[in-house]
């Protein structure tokens, strides 16, 4: 047997305390992981070059494009 009858609540108490630990410990760094990739996909998107398009005909000679 583990021990006596009223050491059994306490040892229950302190597993369930020490998971509640890890588990807060885990969620907080989900939350991190999260917010790291959500800053770098709005880095990403918002960092982006503006495309440039141009006309070129089936020889594969580029025209000049007129801007509206």
């Amino acid at each position: 047997m583990i021990g006596r009858w009223y050491e059994i609540p306490r040892l229950q108490s302190d597993f369930y305390r020490d998971a509640y630990r890890k588990t807060l410990r885990y969620i907080y760094m989900c939350m991190l992981v999260i917010y790291f990739l959500l800053v770098a996909i709005i880095y990403y998107t918002l960092s982006q070059p503006k495309q440039e398009y141009y006309a070129n005909t089936t020889s594969g000679v580029i025209l000049p494009m007129q801007r509206q």
